[in-house]
């Protein structure tokens, strides 16, 4: 699996516009009710040495009112208050959309944000990080209920942790592991795999004899792990705070007075195969990339996102709100694929993967000089109408990466949404693109938008350019909304930004090639296409073609075809960059020089980069990445000679 996230980092100088829209809180009676939290926090990185200068961490309780107020009570570590937990208690406000997305006031600062969502397993989870703020974290919260024993915790989990031991980001560590519950307060001897800073990021094997835990009545506990007489080497060691979700399910551990968290999920395998990672997951996760360590570099980071596994094609698109310390968060979508082994796992050489609760659940940790946690657990069954209209919240994508829901949409960007009886006939629209189809509306924000296709699953629709003006965000969200025949749809709201790239990519019926991660839709200067037969060469300009590149000069009504003289041109930055494999089978990043950036002459919201292939690039597949100052997409394949 090709990810780059907690891998190559790339620096960006941006201003954040100020959000100001306001956050559907339209699902907030969703998010009702007790939830067990664990949060980590790294609050302050010194530029020089990269360590850690301040950290939090949080264990406790967190009542929802299903109005959009909670309450916490429980503990808070803060490393600048001494070396051992306090009681702690804090109230804040949080927003939950239709589509499960989530916004949480930070219980340790009323200034940030955790930004995430909440899933659905059985029980609800929430999962999301402060990406907005100054903050690196992972916030975890699961469902509590009001019965439980030793006996609640049955079969076989799937288990991941991610520790800053002391608060000190030289001497993270991360692991993997199988907890096997006898019900009786025991996980027997446990064998851990994993990795520790200090120790040279060597993967290492230990086992941990007579693991055991206790469980009191409304699901909290703790869970012991034999005491290391040398903490330093020890991947695991000491007892930790555990929490149980209501019905087995879901696992979240972390000791009061450090700086991990342990997550497991119950594994409901007999045997996995590649079709049980289907669907849309919500992610969240927090990592260090110390492989500048030497020279004293810490590359703390975090994320929300989501993804799309495809499941037999091993293959699928993963977004990711990332944030590292000294840079603006930034949106970032990449490819993805997977061989998973029987047991549910697979190795890629950077992170171990595990698939859980019959493919429901995903937990990934770094090996090597990576060091991460990243969990992805499905969204909640959303019940739709059984008549009219209906989009499905999770099935929203950018119309070329298929980039998944919590990408933003950007002025412009064609927008593929999926449901049911969107349509009672299947049509296509030419350019200008008109805002009733057959009998089909849309709006978005409650403007039309032009619609090129409908059918009674799909619906096509490009972003109107007022979504996000020029100068500011002035509109964070977008709100979607479907009409057939005047019967309206739910509303879906999606993130807005000003660029959210997608190159539209190649696919084949045999499946050989998914929506967006196929060969790009990229044309030689003579316009004849790119393919394995006739590839691309270093030197030569190629013609790209791309959504979300956002508003243009001179501007271009919505749905209107794009003028040739003069041609309209992307406001934003953009740039392109060929990723290739160079002889040692390592990722060569060789920039191109755009030559032009805007839309396609004749057609309507079609973006069109020409630019020129860099010298010193390998021949072969190569990913051909299209950025702007918001985002970047790496996902559509260029074949160089």
């Amino acid at each position: 699996m090709r990810r780059l996230f907690f891998v190559a980092v790339v620096y960006f100088s941006l201003t954040v516009p100020a959000r100001t829209q306001t956050f559907d809180s339209s699902g907030n009676g969703n998010l009702k009710g007790d939830y067990f939290v664990r949060q980590v926090i790294t609050a302050d990185l010194d530029p020089m040495t990269s360590s850690i200068g301040r950290a939090f961490s949080l264990t406790g309780v967190m009542t929802f009112d299903g109005q959009g107020n909670y309450s916490f009570t429980g503990q808070m570590m803060d490393t600048q208050s001494g070396s051992t937990a306090k009681p702690y208690t804090a109230s804040g406000v949080y927003s939950v959309a239709s589509d499960s997305l989530a916004l949480i006031q930070s219980p340790i600062n009323s200034q940030e944000t955790e930004h995430g969502a909440i899933t659905g397993l059985g029980p609800t989870a929430i999962l999301a990080s402060a990406t907005e703020g100054n903050y690196r974290d992972l916030f975890v919260a699961i469902e509590a209920g009001s019965s439980a024993s030793n006996s609640t915790l049955s079969g076989s989990y799937q288990a991941g942790f991610i520790d800053f031991l002391q608060a000190n980001a030289s001497e993270v560590r991360d692991g993997y592991a199988t907890l096997t519950s006898t019900g009786t307060g025991g996980f027997g001897n446990v064998t851990v795999n994993g990795a520790m800073a200090n120790e040279t990021n060597t993967s290492v094997q230990q086992t941990l004899n007579s693991v055991t835990y206790s469980i009191t009545g409304n699901g909290s506990g703790t869970l012991t792990f034999p005491t290391s007489t040398t903490p330093l080497a020890a991947l695991l060691s000491g007892q930790k705070t555990l929490c149980v979700s209501f019905d087995g399910n879901l696992l979240l551990a972390g000791d009061p007075n450090g700086f991990d968290i342990l997550v497991g999920v119950k594994s409901g395998l007999s045997s996995a195969s590649n079709s049980v990672y289907q669907g849309t997951y919500f992610s969240a996760g927090l990592g260090n990339n110390v492989s500048g360590a030497a020279g004293g570099s810490n590359d703390i980071n975090s994320f929300y996102g989501s993804t799309l596994a495809l499941g037999d094609q091993g293959a699928g698109i993963s977004h990711f709100r990332m944030a590292y310390f000294g840079q603006s968060p930034y949106d970032f979508t990449t490819n993805i694929a997977f061989n998973f082994a029987p047991d549910g796992t697979y190795n890629d050489g950077t992170y171990q993967y595990m698939l859980a609760a019959n493919g429901r659940a995903e937990l990934q940790v770094g090996t090597g000089s990576i060091y991460a946690l990243i969990l992805e657990i499905v969204p909640p069954d959303v019940p739709l109408l059984t008549e009219g209209p209906a989009i499905f919240p999770a099935k929203i994508f950018n119309a070329g990466s298929y980039a998944p829901i919590t990408n933003p949409v950007a002025p412009g960007e064609f927008v593929t949404i999926f449901g049911a009886n969107l349509s009672t006939n299947t049509r296509s629209a030419s350019v200008p693109l008109p805002t009733t189809l057959g009998e089909v509306t849309a709006t978005v924000n409650g403007r039309a938008a032009p619609i090129s296709f409908a059918s009674p699953t799909q619906v096509n629709i490009q972003i109107p350019y007022a979504t996000v003006s020029s100068n500011a965000v002035s509109e964070s969200y977008a709100t979607l909304q479907v009409f057939t025949n005047g019967a309206a749809s739910n509303q879906v709201m999606l993130y807005a930004n000003l660029g959210a790239p997608g190159v539209f990519a190649l696919t084949n019926n045999d499946g050989t090639f998914a929506p967006g991660i196929g060969p790009a839709a990229v044309l030689h200067a003579d316009y004849s296409l790119v393919t394995a037969e006739h590839p691309a060469t270093a030197g030569e300009t190629l013609l790209l073609y791309v959504t979300g590149l956002g508003a243009v000069t001179p501007p271009v009504g919505d749905g209107a075809a794009a003028p040739a003289n003069p041609p309209s041109t992307v406001n934003d930055n953009v740039s392109v960059d060929i990723l290739s494999l160079d002889i040692l089978g390592n990722y060569l990043d060789s920039p191109a020089m755009v030559d032009f950036a805007g839309l396609a002459p004749g057609f309507a919201a079609l973006y069109q980069v020409n630019f020129t292939v860099p010298s010193g690039v390998g021949s072969g597949t190569a990913y051909v990445n299209v950025s702007t100052n918001e985002g970047t997409t790496s996902e559509a394949l260029l074949y160089i000679q």
